[in-house]
């Protein structure tokens, strides 16, 4: 891990709506510093308490489950502008319940949680601050219902098409993007690699979608009953 005193917090949803002045004043307020950890590096490990909200600014990290056999579960995929930890930090224990590890070399911002909420905020920064905050907590609930949605159903193909279901209505689109090689897709659906090229191959077959690596596109309306 290394640390860097430039922070560019760029188009981060967090900040939605702020002045360069409020963001500046959030980031100083919160004792901000800027951390970069290599690709397959732990950010923090299972069971870790948890002050700092982090803001990803470049690259994915994934929540996991390690298993003593050396399999693990994906139970939760970080992309750029996402906020991390915010829900750890607002419950009593602050412990994290999984790991977090960088999938690729990643920026992230830590701002201290409760030297933020200190109330040096100006009033009207603190009420965007907690709006932009409540906004990003329902989004990683709507993440988490869909990954129940999707783990619910009995069947490998129901799972991918659920999921699949899920992105397009999201995107507006039937040409989807995946942020996950197959193994994490497979991990995050909760079978095997095989199980799971086997299965889209046979998907693209039967002509319900097509596909190369990440990118899938919807053929059939089959996918959406």
């Amino acid at each position: 891990m290394k640390k860097n005193a430039i922070i560019n917090t760029g188009n981060a949803r967090i900040f939605t709506k702020f002045s360069p002045k409020e963001q500046e004043d959030i980031l100083a307020f919160g004792n901000a510093t800027t951390q970069v950890f290599s690709k397959e590096e732990t950010i923090l490990s299972e069971g870790s308490r948890l002050n700092n909200i982090m803001l990803l600014l470049e690259g994915r990290v994934q929540g996991v489950h390690f298993h003593e056999d050396g399999t693990l579960d994906l139970v939760e995929l970080f992309l750029a502008g996402d906020l991390i930890g915010l829900d750890i930090v607002c419950s009593p224990s602050r412990r994290c319940p999984f790991s977090l590890c960088a999938l690729d070399e990643c920026c992230i911002v830590s701002v201290d949680y409760d030297a933020l909420f200190s109330e040096k905020l100006d009033p009207d920064a603190m009420r965007k601050l907690h709006e932009n905050m409540i906004h990003e907590l329902s989004l990683n609930n709507l993440k988490r219902l869909h990954k129940i949605e999707v783990l619910y159903r009995k069947s490998l193909r129901e799972r991918i098409c659920v999921f699949l279901r899920n992105r397009a209505m999201l995107v507006g689109d039937r040409f989807v993007e995946v942020d996950m090689d197959r193994e994490q897709f497979a991990q995050y659906l909760g079978v095997n690699r095989s199980s799971l090229s086997h299965e889209l191959a046979m998907m693209r077959q039967d002509g319900l979608i097509e596909f190369r690596k990440g990118s899938f596109t919807i053929l059939s309306d089959e996918v959406f009953r």
